[in-house]
């Protein structure tokens, strides 16, 4: 049974505690200090005792393995610990980082001295405490660098939405004093943006909300604000703290990245409609059409300079004799401003440019948008410009097709329809009288003793020939008529509308005319005269092309047959009468 009374030792005990409580703790005891080395070697603590030259001597279980690696050689730093530990009397205690396996470890290590020389060292590793410790000093660091350094600044405003912290250095060029104490409404650009405001009365988080503010001095500024709540211990919100970037610029690059991804999406549907085309002057035309759809104007009107006369010439964008009259005065106006003009003309307000290939002026485009449209914006001139440009190498183009046109339809020493150029356009009058039953001439002629020019004068004289009665054809006809150099001394004519009258007295006209040709002749008894053969397409007549062509043909050569200088004119078709020849 255990006794209710206290025993002999426990009211020992009692009066040592009471009289520890009276005396000074610095003085010690010895009884006070004995260590039982079997709860050393139990004790969850590293414990290591090592002799004067830093040898091991004992080591409980949480410290075998610091103990073999200092034996091993390890951590030389421990023989200067106990030098020292051994010099003080009261021991040290220091902090060391060693190299182990998995890098590196700091311990904070007690050492101290035993009345044996000895060295007692109880060992406790603070490298996650240190490291820990470090890692938000670093932090901290880190934030402040990235803060201060970049365009962002810090900010936190209270429960009434008033700002009480802002970055020291300020922003927008406010300083920090100019925005604490005040709302954030103050600074917006628009006051009554209410839900802007709001990104800094937040009480969830949020990121990258775009919130226009105004700088200091007066410019706008857009920032991406990132916010979060704040909380007090109990739970209830008291402010909000965030980060807010300034991306005005990167605003302002988006947006002229947008204008110019826009810009090359339209030119790209302009010059792809362009390049769509072939023939040059429908190039023009699809400049026209496409520049209308993309710019959204009333009308797009090309000129181009003629390359015979010089003169500007509507090429593209006809839209009836009112606005083209417009557009006639807004080139009138920019060939006397010279390159641009953006002006007023009736109820259009008119964008023009002048079109440039090689620096030389060759036309120009008319833009044409209703008086109520918005002024065009940068990006859209730039596309009026681009396509200035583009019509400007159009109609160079253009002007190069009809050079080779034309040089692919007539003479090259007359100028005159050849040979191609003249059946072709010869197959379409025919097909045009026999629907309108309209009369017409096909007239051959031939120069009369040519050969001997060429072989007495030479060919110079030859060439001066053919010019001269090539003068002679083109004063004898009318505008609606056709004359052609098929080669050689061989010309053809078309009479368009003569009947077998009318055809001979053209016959008998170029006769007379042809006398002048008399001073190129080789010799007298071979006069240069020439020799024609007609065959008249009468109305309602079913003949082709090819026998019409045939009659007039074979009649000339019955001229050259009966004699030189005379005009033969064919029989009607089916009939076997011979041609009727005549002087």
């Amino acid at each position: 049974m255990t006794s209710r009374h206290p025993t002999h030792d426990t009211q020992k005990t009692s009066q040592v505690a009471a009289s520890a409580m009276t005396e000074d703790l610095t003085d010690y005891d010895a009884d006070v200090f004995t260590l039982d080395p079997k709860v050393m070697a139990k004790a969850e603590a590293p414990v290591i005792v090592l002799d004067a030259h830093g040898v091991p001597l004992f080591a409980n279980k949480n410290a075998v393995g610091f103990a073999n690696g200092i034996r091993d050689g390890l951590f030389p730093e421990i023989y200067q610990l106990i030098r020292r530990t051994l010099e003080t009397p009261g021991g040290v205690v220091e902090m060391m980082t060693f190299e182990v396996q998995r890098g590196t470890a700091t311990l904070e290590l007690t050492a101290l001295p035993t009345t044996q020389n000895q060295v007692m060292i109880l060992p406790r590793d603070v490298s996650m405490d240190r490291n820990l410790r470090e890692a938000l000093i670093d932090s901290r660091q880190r934030y402040r660098d990235i803060v201060e350094v970049s365009s962002a600044f810090a900010w936190e405003t209270d429960g009434s939405g008033k700002f009480v912290f802002v970055s020291p250095r300020g922003a927008l060029g406010y300083k920090a004093d100019d925005i604490v104490g005040r709302f954030p409404r103050n600074f917006l650009l628009d006051r009554a943006d209410h839900d802007s405001e709001h990104v800094f009365r937040s009480h969830k988080a949020v990121r990258d909300v775009p919130v226009w503010f105004r700088r200091s001095n007066g410019r706008d500024a857009c920032l991406s604000v990132s916010s979060t709540p704040v909380y007090s211990r109990d739970g209830t919100w008291i402010g909000t703290r965030g980060l807010a970037h300034d991306i005005t610029e990167q605003r302002r690059r988006e947006s002229e990245v947008a204008t110019a991804r826009n810009r090359d999406r339209l030119m790209t549907y302009i010059v792809r409609t362009m390049r769509d085309e072939i023939d040059p002057l429908k190039v023009l035309k699809g400049a026209s059409d496409a520049s209308t759809r993309a710019l959204a104007c009333t009308h797009c009107i090309v000129f181009k300079r003629s390359d015979e006369t010089g003169e500007m010439e509507l090429a593209a964008g006809d839209a009836g004799p009112a606005i083209n009259e417009i557009a006639q005065q807004a080139l009138d106006r920019l060939l006397s401003a010279n390159e641009t003009i953006d002006d007023q003309i009736g109820e259009y307000r008119i964008l023009a440019l002048m079109c440039h290939y090689h620096k030389r002026n060759n036309g120009a485009v008319i833009f044409m948008f209703d008086a109520d449209h918005p002024q065009p914006t940068d990006g859209e001139r730039a596309i009026m410009t681009e396509v200035s440009d583009q019509v400007g190498i159009a109609i160079e183009q253009a002007i190069q097709h009809e050079r080779i046109l034309t040089l692919s339809r007539t003479d090259g020493m007359t100028g005159l329809l050849n040979r191609r150029a003249f059946f072709e356009e010869l197959k379409r009058r025919h097909s045009r009288l026999r629907r309108e039953n309209s009369p017409a001439a096909l007239m051959y002629v031939d120069m009369d003793n040519f050969k001997l020019v060429n072989d007495i004068h030479g060919h110079q004289a030859g060439d001066d020939a053919i010019l001269a009665l090539t003068q002679v054809l083109l004063d004898n006809v009318r505008p609606a008529d056709l004359v052609a150099r098929l080669g050689g001394d061989e010309f053809v004519l078309w009479l368009e509308g003569a009947d077998v009258v009318a055809a001979s007295a053209r016959a008998k006209t170029l006769m007379k005319e042809s006398t002048v040709l008399g001073k190129y002749s080789g010799d007298a008894d071979h006069p240069l005269g020439i020799s024609v053969g007609i065959a008249v397409h009468e109305p309602d007549s079913q003949e082709t092309l090819e026998q019409l062509v045939q009659r007039a043909d074979q009649t000339m050569y019955q001229v050259k047959k009966v004699g030189k200088g005379r005009f033969g004119i064919a029989s009607t078709p089916g009939s076997k009468a011979p041609a009727r020849i005549e002087d």
